[in-house]
């Protein structure tokens, strides 16, 4: 990760400064009003991994942290060895840092990223509790457009975060050295507004919105991939799910965390965030890729918000040397109101993928015709489970493999979300690659479905327990839900059922 600009800094805003919009136009601003709605019967609710959620709630009675001074050469929690320090923002200080658990069990990859929340943080303690648990969601968060979120701790009075180490540059960095001339290479961005469409198009379905996208909070890794930042700060969105009312239970209070430049005019007046307001943000980002710029400038060339550009009727200018669909889809995604926009990530995408070949559709009617032979092919293989094995998996299939193999470490120490997360990766790696065939397809959905019974059992056994308090269960049932949304697994009539049961201990 490279380090960024000053202008470029998350900034939270202080108690004397809580309706000054910061200056800049790519930093996030944190409303100290907005941080402290937390019913407080939430914030006294036990929690299991530091303390109880009353301590997260008091940081002042925190004793100091065990390493004292921070900065490389540290050992947060005896555990995190601060190495570099990669980034630098009002929301933090990002490090670099070997994991010593890591390296006991030779880990071919011992570094983590680890965010140093800054001591603003601790005037509006009810929004670490929040924070905390929006970590808790961002955890299940597993596929590779999305850093990944290890966890959310705190070692004294130091709070931290650690993620997946990423080699490359935040894409605000890119644009700034290779866009500048009229954006990005045509392949190239289109590439890159295609990955992270994906990974917002994956938190949106597990009802998650970002609300603070920007190029700042993606990743441009060596190899050509984007990954999304911060899903850490972003809450739970009223997405309407079959059968459930329109408001997720379990919604922690806004942080407040936007960045103007970027925010949708309905989030810069208090709204609560939707998916749609990702989608403004992510049809800038869009338009920056493609032309170099922001597509809402002033003369002097600051970039205005959006509630500002709503005011003035201001109508950006289409990028130009680009697919007409591609075009249509980014003008509609920056739209000033939110009726006019996508309603979420995953509608924007299918708007900017090219249209499909004609031999596609063919071989796509062939294959209808041999729909009935394909499903009692398939019907075999989930009733035989055809004795398969790792080892019965063709090279083409290397990488899910060892994703596999890696979830199943995971799984060994205990680690059941990230053991989930490798054990979908696997089977969503394979789902980009068209050149398998679709008895190799059949073979790894057996073993990915094998593999992730057993996250499903752990969960299972978890919901019979009789000890867990409310804030416990809680956290146990934003797990189930995301089990639930998922295609992976055959436990599913247990999984509901033990869903049902932490709900009704919760009603």
């Amino acid at each position: 990760m490279s380090e960024h600009r000053d202008d470029d800094k998350t900034r939270v805003a202080g108690t004397d400064d809580d309706t000054t919009r910061v200056g800049n136009d790519d930093a996030t601003r944190i409303a100290p009003d907005d941080a402290t709605r937390v019913a407080s019967s939430e914030s006294s609710r036990p929690d299991r991994t530091s303390g109880t959620a009353s301590d997260w709630a008091r940081p002042e009675t925190w004793s100091a942290p065990s390493a004292g001074s921070m900065g490389p050469g540290a050992v947060i929690k005896q555990r995190f060895v601060l190495e570099e320090l990669i980034g630098q923002g009002g929301m933090g200080a990002v490090y670099r840092a070997r994991d010593l658990r890591k390296e006991e069990a030779q880990d071919s990859e011992p570094h983590v990223a680890i965010k140093l929340l800054s001591d603003e943080f601790r005037q509006h303690p009810d929004s670490l509790v929040a924070l905390q648990r929006e970590a808790k969601k961002a955890q299940v968060l597993a596929h590779p457009n999305i850093v990944t979120v290890y966890d959310f701790d705190r070692d004294g009075t130091q709070v931290y975060m650690t993620m997946e180490y990423l080699q490359g540059d935040p894409l605000d960095v890119v644009i700034r050295r290779r866009g500048a001339g009229g954006g990005l290479p045509r392949s190239e961005a289109l590439h890159i507004i295609d990955r992270m469409s994906r990974g917002l198009a994956y938190a949106h379905q597990q009802g998650i919105v970002h609300s603070d996208f920007k190029p700042g909070n993606v990743f441009l890794t060596k190899d050509n991939n984007a990954k999304i930042l911060d899903f850490g700060i972003a809450r739970a969105a009223r997405v309407q799910a079959a059968g459930e009312g329109d408001e997720t239970r379990f919604d922690p209070a806004t942080i407040g965390a936007i960045t103007p430049a970027y925010a949708s005019a309905e989030m810069l007046a208090g709204e609560v965030p939707e998916a749609a307001d990702d989608v403004y943000a992510l049809g800038c980002v869009a338009y920056e890729l493609l032309t170099g710029r922001h597509p809402y400038l002033d003369d002097s060339g600051r970039k205005l918000p959006a509630d500002e550009v709503a005011r003035q009727g201001i109508r950006p200018t289409p990028p130009k040397d680009v697919p007409k669909r591609v075009v249509r889809a980014v003008l509609r995604a920056i739209a000033p109101s939110r009726d006019e926009r996508f309603p979420n990530a995953g509608m924007f995408l299918e708007a900017v993928k090219p249209p499909a070949r004609l031999g596609r559709k063919v071989m796509a009617s062939l294959a209808a015709l041999g729909l009935v032979a394909a499903v009692s092919w398939w019907m075999l293989i989930r009733e035989t489970d055809m004795m398969v094995t790792l080892d019965d998996l063709p090279t083409s299939l290397e990488e899910s493999r060892a994703l596999i193999i890696q979830g199943d470490r995971y799984l060994a120490e205990g680690d059941i979300p990230q053991a989930h997360r490798h054990y979908t990766l696997a089977w969503e790696r394979v789902e980009e690659q068209e050149e398998v065939s679709g008895r190799d397809r059949n073979r790894l959905r057996v073993l990915v479905d094998r593999h992730t019974d057993q996250v499903l059992d752990h969960y299972i056994r978890e919901a019979e327990r009789e000890d867990l308090d409310d804030f416990s269960l809680e956290l146990l049932r934003i797990s189930l839900e995301s089990l639930e949304r998922s295609e992976l697994g055959t436990r599913r009539d247990r999984l509901q059922r033990a869903l049902d049961d932490v709900n009704a201990r919760l009603d």
